[in-house]
């Protein structure tokens, strides 16, 4: 009887292939959805890093102690003089010259902040505003550690982000602001600002206009009262929106309010602090790099410049911006590891005893076929085609239902490991409610509101591709190959008669 006959003869006729066609079938089945959902998820991963930088940066840290790099100043319009720091410190030409010598640094990014004044214009409203109407007003006696007058300009006080291209500011790559009019700012730049379109509503304003910043006493000393030391001025190139409702309340002081920011260039930045003297220096110091594997390398290849001191520098990997994001993606990555080591280790080891199991149950078959003068070799063809078989019909099987169900089990699983993982963001009315339990910190907290990073994706869109197909098919051949060498190779060894002798 030829080969094919008989394999088709017993795959006709033997109960336990119904058994082996089952184990095929699961096996095969959650490789092809852990192996996707993995996939799916590093792919997310990687899309993430990719959109919002794989990147590190370069800071230090004054010493407070050493005198040799602090110097006293004074500054026009104070009583006292001013501790300013001399000592090294991290610029644009030295970020600059870092990426022009490390082939594999992308981009980079360079910035800083500062209190300014936005004197004489009309703010969002917060606990400045409130406190002073408050206080000026009231009839009632109280005890003020200041004079309200003297604190008077907290109404105005805000934060100006200096930044090389605002494209790459937290709040525009996460989502959190969107520019609708005029441009970004690029480093080309000198002089220019981005605010948002509630503030320039507000102040009639609009783009070509002329912002005039101030910088506050509060820069160099905490006493009061709140003064001017100097105004720059900045051309409005853009505005911006908020993409969610920031809940504000009489708790929450102007500087956190998002839609008093200004948004600026470096010169900007640097001009503000040549009014007292200080030299700028980078708050944000951002070297990107495209693929995520070279990061330790180009890390490496900075540490490795010797014209850097690096006993004043460090180096720090920045993901502060959409680690949370990944964070649900990698843990699903690990989940779908484990179980597809676990899956494969059981299967195969189920695998081996049911068909071990079945080779015992046909000695009598492969004695009478080596008796008859057919070989081992061709004996094993013929175990092997039968297997083969059963795996090629669970594959196709096991791959139509992947394809259908892959995409819910994906999501499910994932919207188990994100539960709970997006942002807070607080309503008014749950700011009124902890108002009315006065609990006033966690008032000052919530409305605060910000977004701080990058939303992980809210869907796992899962589905079993070409390659992951491919790759599971592979891995089945192997695993059946192996199963039934190991299940029959100590009775191919044997002669016919020892065979047909071990027959009870």
């Amino acid at each position: 009887m030829r080969e094919r006959k008989r394999i088709l003869l017993s795959l006709s006729r033997k109960k336990s292939n119904l058994l082996l066609l089952g184990i095929l079938f699961f096996l095969i089945f959650f490789m092809l959805v852990s192996v996707s959902i993995y996939n799916t998820s590093q792919k997310n991963v990687s899309a993430i890093e990719k959109t919002y930088g794989i990147s590190f940066s370069i800071g230090i840290t004054p010493d407070k102690n050493d005198m040799s790099q602090w110097e006293e100043r004074v500054v026009e319009g104070l009583d006292s003089s001013i501790q300013a720091y001399i000592g090294p410190n991290v610029d644009e030409a030295m970020v600059r010259r870092i990426s022009e010598e490390v082939e594999k640094i992308t981009d980079y990014e360079a910035g800083s902040t500062a209190d300014v004044m936005l004197y004489g214009y009309d703010l969002v409203p917060g606990f400045g505003r409130w406190d002073y109407e408050f206080f000026s007003t009231s009839t009632d006696e109280h005890h003020l550690l200041y004079d309200i007058e003297d604190t008077k300009n907290l109404m105005y006080m805000t934060c100006s982000y200096h930044t090389r291209n605002s494209e790459r500011f937290d709040q525009f790559y996460n989502g959190a602001f969107r520019l609708t009019q005029g441009r970004h700012i690029t480093p080309e730049d000198t002089f220019k600002c981005i605010v948002s379109e509630n503030f320039a509503e507000r102040n009639n304003l609009k783009l070509g206009d002329t912002l005039k910043i101030d910088l506050p006493s509060l820069n160099v000393r905490a006493k009061y009262p709140i003064e001017s030391l100097g105004v720059v001025e900045a051309e409005i190139v853009g505005l911006f929106e908020l993409t969610y409702q920031q809940a504000v309340s009489q708790y929450t002081i102007e500087r956190d309010i998002l839609e008093n920011w200004v948004i600026t260039d470096n010169e900007t930045g640097r001009a503000l602090d040549d009014i007292i003297g200080r030299n700028y220096y980078l708050g944000t110091s951002q070297f990107f790099v495209e693929n995520p594997a070279e990061l330790d390398e180009v890390m490496e290849q900075v540490r490795q410049l010797d014209w850097i001191d690096w006993k004043y520098y460090e180096l720090v990997k920045d993901d502060a911006l959409y680690s949370k994001a990944v964070k649900p993606l990698r843990t699903l990555k690990t989940i779908m590891q484990v179980c597809l080591v676990v899956i494969v280790i059981s299967g195969v080891l189920l695998l081996v005893l049911v068909i071990l199991h079945s080779m015992k149950r046909r000695k009598r078959e492969a004695g009478i076929l080596m008796s008859l003068g057919i070989t081992g070799k061709e004996i094993r063809k013929q175990f092997l085609g039968e297997h083969l078989a059963l795996g090629l019909a669970a594959f196709f099987f096991a791959l139509a239902v992947s394809l259908a169900v892959t995409p819910k089990i994906g999501n499910q699983i994932y919207g188990a490991v994100n539960k709970g993982g997006e942002q807070k963001v607080y309503t008014e009315k749950e700011i009124e409610a902890a108002i009315a339990r006065g609990e006033n910190s966690k008032v000052a907290e919530m409305s605060r509101n910000q977004r701080t990073g990058v939303e992980p994706p809210k869907e796992l869109t899962t589905k079993v591709d070409m390659k992951t197909a491919l790759l599971v098919f592979a891995a089945m051949l192997l695993i059946v190959y192996y199963s039934v060498n190991e299940a029959i190779k100590k009775t191919l060894k044997l002669e016919p008669i020892r065979v047909l002798s071990m027959i009870e």
